[in-house]
């Protein structure tokens, strides 16, 4: 195991520990448990409105789109991390709400994650680029079949009369 996992490992339990025993010897066991309860409904709640926030965002057209739906992420991210019982998590669910402290966290990930981000084959910036497809194709396309469009008795509603034809 390396250092960073182990540390993530024994050291995320051991200061969620350290940090519910100061605040119990703080303030006293009921209300520590309390608001390690308290973290439950207080996290889903913030991802309820987060998902909201996000189908609302993907619904309606605006140019604002990405810069809101950012904020309905971190949004989701900091419920969750408030829905994970422990204050630390708490602590950190909480400074991620804090606008400047959030878009600055959105940037630093946005580039670590892009950084390490694998591109597929065929992918542009603007989707599909492949040229396995055509860019405009009129009419129904079935991949490997070849329906004959021109039949010599027509049915009497302007149909086929029969399946249509595949051709080599």
């Amino acid at each position: 195991m390396k250092i960073r996992s182990r540390l993530l490992v024994f050291g995320y339990p051991l200061v969620e520990i350290l940090l519910f025993w100061w605040v119990a010897s703080m303030t006293g066991w009921g209300i520590a448990i309390l608001l390690i309860i308290a973290g439950f409904p207080a996290g889903a709640a913030l991802m309820r409105n987060a998902a909201a926030k996000a189908s609302v965002v993907a619904t309606t057209p605006d140019e604002n789109k990405p810069k809101v739906a950012r904020s309905a992420a971190l949004m989701f991210v900091s419920g969750l991390l408030i829905l994970v019982p422990g204050f630390a998590t708490d602590i950190l669910g909480i400074i991620f709400l804090i606008p400047p402290i959030g878009n600055r966290i959105v940037k630093v990930f946005s580039s670590w994650i892009g950084a390490r981000m694998v591109r597929m084959p065929g992918y542009g910036n603007a989707g599909f680029t492949g040229s396995q497809f055509a860019a405009y194709v009129d009419g129904e396309v079935i991949r490997g079949v070849v329906i004959s469009e021109t039949d010599e008795d027509p049915h009497e509603n302007g149909g086929p009369a029969g399946p249509p034809q595949i051709s080599n």
